[in-house]
């Protein structure tokens, strides 16, 4: 967790997050994952570390994406991730009677499975273990930074104690990376 960015550590329980707001991220985490920051799909992964002396239960449900204006998002289940980044099956599809095998359903098959096995599950995490997964957000149109925005979410602790995590994240799509280019000589 340590060499997460965005990471908080509350009553010996260290959670980090990591949005997966750019193509290159997307592309090297999903299948079809290049197709989720232009559809608005953003995954977040959270890693949760639990140092305490007891059980942590974790709600995925629980989480928020908080905008800068102080609006609360909720994350969308697996399936309502998928729906916003799968391909359609087109007319000829259907007519011809080659869904089940066709490659848009496939490749379906393949994004769906990614996306509800990598979610964060509802789960309990014993001292000095770990869980990890992603919760999914719906991105507004055209939004490329994610500055000012954070990931909230409580855990509950020992005791039914609650603990609110709230990290900052931050991100931008409209600079490109920069290629590897050969420094010039001057």
């Amino acid at each position: 967790v340590e060499t997460y960015q965005f990471q908080q550590i509350l009553g010996g329980v260290r959670v980090a997050v990591d949005p997966f707001f750019t193509v290159e991220r997307t592309r090297g985490a999903f299948r079809g994952g290049e197709e989720f920051p232009e559809k608005g799909l953003l995954p977040v992964q959270v890693v949760i570390e639990n140092g305490s002396a007891g059980d942590i239960r974790v709600d995925p449900r629980g989480v928020r994406l908080v905008r800068a204006n102080g609006e609360t998002e909720v994350p969308l289940s697996p399936y309502d991730a998928f729906s916003m980044v799968r391909l359609s099956v087109g007319w000829w599809g259907l007519g011809a009677g080659f869904v089940g095998g066709s490659v848009p359903a496939v490749r379906n098959e393949g994004r769906m499975k990614d996306i509800e096995a990598r979610a964060l599950k509802e789960t309990t995490i014993s001292p000095g273990k770990s869980a990890t997964g992603f919760v999914y957000f719906a991105l507004r149109e055209g939004e490329v930074n994610l500055a000012g925005q954070r990931i909230a979410f409580p855990l509950q602790g020992p005791a039914t104690r609650e603990m609110i995590y709230e990290i900052p994240i931050a991100g931008r799509r409209d600079i490109p990376t920069p290629a590897n280019r050969p420094e010039t000589a001057s």
